[in-house]
């Protein structure tokens, strides 16, 4: 019996093992029937070496040998590695990288020689969307050979062909800029071990601290400690605000820059890595939240915003304390401009030095830029590099801006070489300063109306809009960088600035129902901004020039109003939990950052998306994923780029700008609250009587 049993399982396990082998043998079938590695690539490689092309003769040959071994699996990998037309094309899939990693290491004992680079082929066809083809080509074919393969391949067909560099040998200026980054990361680490080996000193000999303390003022080491990532790292990660902090200011800086940072990560996906484009785009403006991201407008007038609000506050504290005559204060303005100048200019530096000659040799993939002339990120700033540092990139055309982004730099600056004399007059004659700040928004107002009326420049940028006129996208110069145009929310800070001073030196409260009503207007105001438009962004309305030329001027205004109304409630401690949130200690530390942010962000996005190896079907999922990804990453790095290339400039300043104790007080005070939203509201009973005084 047993004996029977154990045969009975034999022919069952035997069968069972044969069965699976018919099973595999099947699979391989179907898979073989389904995909025969690289067969596009070997017939199209195939035709062109039937005599009708007219390759070089290098590119001929090494061609030929492929094609001769193109069984060996080596070989095949090869032809594997090439981009070929798939699903997705009626869903807007246009182009179909292949695999640049396969191309990139095809090794072979047949041909022990051969070296590959990857190129993209761009086909326009008559009657269909572009096409762009990856292809893996031999070092010796030229991009000239490639477009005579898809030309004789593909009839009708306008073929241009593009190649990576496979050249990452530093060029001589890649070599000096990493020199002097590396002089500025190496000095920062010995002036933390020197920080380090201080520390230790001083809490073992407590007997001798004044002496200890006493030497960190001493030259060199006060200006050596300057640079000591320990120190740095303790100060921005330090949550401690001063009595009378502008602390709602820190939330709305960080949420604007999360803003940002989602803005340019969805577009820069949009036009790079994602494949069915048009499919998403008709889905995602349908809903609602796309508003979000195409009101991309009110992202910068936010810290337009702030920035006015900040230096008026900020300036009209200073001013109270120091009473300044006229001469007194104009000796002033060129040491003010100068500490701004060294508190933005030295990181901005860096990043752009950084960008330009260091970022392209950080990656690689097929969506990698392809340098021409200059192996870099952006050809346009090899030319124009400095107008950035001289704050001026914004009368640029966009395609002569240098790191596009940093175009609100520029307009930052030029207003705030302006906003001390608005400022003083507020000071002085508060009527008087009051209308000329009141004049410069309405000037701006109508200069908005004109411009955009002149240049037909559309506002809704995302979406299925239909316009009564042309739109022009390319207009002689912008209108969206001008410093004419940008300056209403500015101009409105100062005013809310001042308003918040005098409102806080008099200890105002509103009325609680004044206060609802003013939370109401901010309300309506934002939410109109960004949604209102979004029936005549759907297509559903047909926007006139006049509606176009109102909503670029009014709806700024609107906006500015509208944020205005909740940083003066949260400002007067009557901002609820809201103004608890925006004042969240944690946005402390993030608010510091966010000078940074703003810098790296861009080149982060750019490394990640173009380093991308194939493209990617999005869905509003994966954009939140890339969004969080994008902010996680880019404040990681924005932490040791500020401590090294920031904050030890800031201190390097704070020392430098200590030999006038009055007038640099006025300076400490903007460093320390222009970026990190610190305001030191110490004000006397003379103080609260002198501005009753300058009210009335």
């Amino acid at each position: 019996m047993d004996h029977t049993r154990c045969t009975i399982k034999a022919v069952i396990i035997l069968a069972a093992v044969l069965l699976a082998r018919n099973n595999v043998f099947a699979n391989n079938t179907w898979e073989s029937s389904l995909y025969q590695p690289g067969v596009d690539s070997i017939e199209i490689v195939r035709s062109a070496l039937d005599g009708r092309s007219q390759l070089s003769y290098d590119c001929h040959k090494v061609l030929s040998q492929l094609l001769a071994n193109h069984t060996d699996p080596d070989v095949l990998q090869y032809f594997d590695s090439w981009g070929r037309v798939g699903s997705g094309r009626i869903v807007g899939h246009s182009r179909y990288p292949g695999n640049y990693d396969e191309c990139m290491h095809v090794k072979s004992s047949l041909l022990p020689q051969l070296k590959t680079k990857y190129c993209t082929a761009s086909l326009t066809i008559p009657g269909s969307t572009p096409l762009q083809l990856g292809v893996c080509s031999p070092q010796q074919c030229t991009p000239e050979d490639l477009s005579q393969l898809y030309n004789i391949s593909v009839q009708d067909t306008t073929v241009s062909v593009t190649c990576q560099s496979q050249d990452y040998k530093l060029p001589p200026g890649s070599i000096a800029a990493l020199v002097v980054v590396g002089i500025v990361v190496l000095f920062a680490l010995v002036a933390t071990v020197w920080d380090g080996i201080y520390q230790i000193v001083e809490h073992s000999r407590n007997d001798d601290s004044q002496e200890y303390e006493s030497l960190r003022t001493e030259f060199p080491l006060k200006y050596i400690l300057c640079f000591s990532l320990y120190t740095n790292l303790k100060q921005t990660l330090s949550t401690s605000q001063p009595p009378g902090a502008l602390g709602c200011l820190n939330g709305i800086r960080v949420v604007t820059t999360t803003w940002v940072v989602l803005v340019h990560t969805f577009l820069t996906c949009l036009f790079t890595i994602v494949d069915d484009a048009a499919w998403f785009t008709q889905d995602f403006f349908n809903r609602m939240a796309s508003q979000i991201v195409f009101s991309f407008d009110c992202i910068v007038d936010s810290f337009f915003l702030i920035g006015g609000i900040l230096l008026a506050y900020l300036q009209l504290t200073a001013l109270s304390k120091s009473q300044p005559n006229v001469l007194t204060f104009l000796k002033s303005i060129p040491r003010l401009c100068l500490h701004r100048h060294i508190r933005l200019t030295p990181s901005y530096a860096f990043m752009l030095l950084i960008y330009i000659t260091l970022l392209w040799f950080v990656w690689d993939g097929p969506y990698w830029p392809v340098p021409n002339p200059i192996r870099t990120m952006d050809n346009v700033c090899v030319s124009n590099w400095y107008f950035n540092l001289l704050y001026i990139n914004n009368f640029s055309k966009a395609s002569s801006l240098c790191a596009g982004w940093s175009w609100y730099l520029s307009n930052d600056m030029q207003f705030f070489m302006m906003a001390p004399f608005f400022i003083y007059a507020l000071h002085r004659i508060p009527k008087i300063g009051v209308a000329i700040c009141s004049t410069m928004v309405l000037a701006s107002t109508l200069l908005s109306i004109v411009v955009s009326h002149k240049q037909q420049y559309p506002f809704a940028i995302g979406g299925f809009p239909k316009y009564s006129f042309k739109p022009n996208f390319q207009s002689v110069l912008p209108f969206y960088t001008v410093p004419w145009v940008r300056f209403q929310p500015y101009g409105i800070g100062l005013l809310v600035g001042f308003a918040i001073w005098n409102l806080r030196n008099m200890s105002f409260k509103f009325p609680k129902k004044y206060n609802i009503l003013l939370w109401c207007i901010a309300t309506c105001l934002c939410v109109s901004v960004i949604y209102g438009p979004y029936s005549a962004v759907m297509g559903h309305h047909v926007i006139s020039l006049a509606e176009n030329d109102l909503y670029h001027s009014l709806g700024r205004l609107a906006w500015t109003v509208g944020v205005s109304c909740v940083i003066i409630s949260c400002s007067l401690g009557q901002g609820g939990w809201i103004n608890g949130f925006l004042s969240w200690k944690v946005f402390v530390p993030l608010g510091k950052l966010s000078y940074c942010v703003y810098l790296i962000h861009l080149p982060i996005i750019n490394v990640l998306v173009y380093g991308s190896r194939n493209g990617t079907y999005y869905s509003t999922l994966m954009f939140t994923r890339d969004v969080v990804a994008m902010m996680f990453i880019t404040y990681l790095i924005a932490v040791p780029f500020s401590l090294i290339f920031e904050v030890p400039f800031i201190n390097l300043n704070k020392l430098l700008n200590r030999t006038k104790p009055a007038e640099n007080k006025q300076v400490k005070d903007e460093h320390n609250n222009g970026e990190n939203c610190n305001a030191n509201q110490n004000h006397s009973e003379k103080e609260r009587l002198l501005t009753k005084k300058n009210l009335k």
